[in-house]
């Protein structure tokens, strides 16, 4: 066989093995489409069937809101109730208030400025104070005045006179002062002057 026959064949055995190959592809894509627009269909089908069952008449809709809209207001009005409940249950703590004009008052000095308890008493007695003793105040010396009380709510009207002096609640022992002047039963309320406290207003 010469060299064209040879071709000849070759092309022709080509172009035979293309066209069965084409064929192939097409068949197969055809398959594709059909299985495809199949698929589709079984699926829009089955979306149709559920929109169907799912559906509510106009009645059933506005039925399904109002239970809805019940329902959120009444957990808002519970939840208004028990805020409410929750504020009227806060006890109150405010302490009343004790005048210190009818108490047992000893004022002691803790600075090394002379008379100067002899001073705030008179202070104190020109605001309606008259069981008022004074001494000195043996622990050493204070820069603020503090004002040692017997019970919660006393002093408080006393706090006016000084300049930033602070209240305590409790007693001083008798080591940590030496009255001066004046006789008490009992004491009642301590007053001891700071440095802050060393002029008479």
């Amino acid at each position: 066989m010469d060299k064209k026959t040879i071709l000849r064949v070759f092309g022709e055995a080509f172009l035979r093995s293309m066209v069965v190959l084409m064929a192939i592809v097409i068949i197969c894509f055809a398959a594709f489409f059909i299985i495809k627009v199949n698929t589709d269909k079984k699926i829009l089908a089955e979306n149709e069937t559920n929109m169907a069952t799912t559906e509510y008449s106009e009645d059933e809709l506005h039925e399904m809101l109002e239970k809805e809209n019940a329902n959120d207001t009444e957990g808002t009005t519970t939840e208004a109730a028990t805020t409410e409940e929750a504020t009227t249950e806060e006890p109150t703590t405010e302490v009343q208030k004790i005048a210190s004009t009818d108490k047992n008052i000893l004022i002691l000095n803790s600075t090394s400025v002379s008379g100067l308890a002899n001073g705030w008493m008179n202070k104190i007695k020109n605001g309606g104070c008259t069981n008022v003793a004074i001494g000195n105040y043996n622990t050493g010396s204070e820069t603020q005045t503090k004002i040692y009380v017997s019970q919660e709510g006393m002093g408080e009207d006393l706090l006016t006179y000084f300049n930033g002096a602070t209240i305590v609640v409790g007693s001083l022992e008798s080591s940590s002062y030496t009255i001066k002047s004046g006789s008490l039963d009992s004491i009642d309320i301590f007053i001891v002057i700071g440095s802050n406290d060393s002029t008479v207003r």
